[in-house]
């Protein structure tokens, strides 16, 4: 073999093992975080159910929107709301001026989730409010919100006493 072409065969082997060989490497692990928020419910300050005439036997009328917002993020995403109320009175809060827990039904309705939430609203229909009742419950993935409109049932007694009655409808979330 001649002088030139060894010396061209010699300069494509080091230049061929020059880009063959590994070039060094540095790795990064990287990391990020999702902070997680928390489980609130709001309801509106007041309500007005509305008015029947004397000698009436029952009222129904919706207290608003309840809204439950879970901004936890997790995986298993799960609450329950709660709701309690105190009786309904006027004047002296005699027997015939007021209306016992006992004669209070509570029906959330139907709950509208946010768009895109993933899981399933449960509503909550209670006969009485003698004791805290369910008012509605939620099981899904991540981050959530729900809104529902309850409608409250008072069973009047026959000589219920005319008059403006104020209770306070209590709603709780865990």
């Amino acid at each position: 073999m001649s002088r030139t072409r060894l010396g061209v065969v010699l300069a494509a082997v080091t230049a061929m093992a020059s880009v063959a060989a590994p070039a060094q490497a540095a790795d990064t692990d990287a990391t990020f975080a999702i902070d997680a928020g928390g489980l609130a419910i709001s309801a509106p300050a007041s309500a007005n159910l509305g008015s029947v005439g004397s000698g009436a036997t029952s009222l129904a009328g919706q207290l608003g929107q309840v809204q439950v917002d879970d901004t936890r993020g997790l995986l298993t995403a799960t609450w329950t709301a709660t709701v309690g109320s105190t009786a309904f009175s006027t004047g002296t809060a005699t027997a015939p001026e007021s209306v016992t827990k006992a004669n209070i039904a509570y029906n959330s309705g139907t709950g509208t989730a946010r768009a895109g939430d993933v899981g399933n609203f449960t509503p909550g229909m209670a006969p009485d409010l003698a004791t805290d009742a369910t008012a509605g419950s939620w099981a899904g993935t991540g981050n959530n919100q729900v809104d529902w409109n309850p409608t409250l049932t008072l069973t009047l007694r026959p000589d219920q006493v005319a008059g403006t009655y104020t209770g306070t409808v209590t709603h709780s979330v865990n």
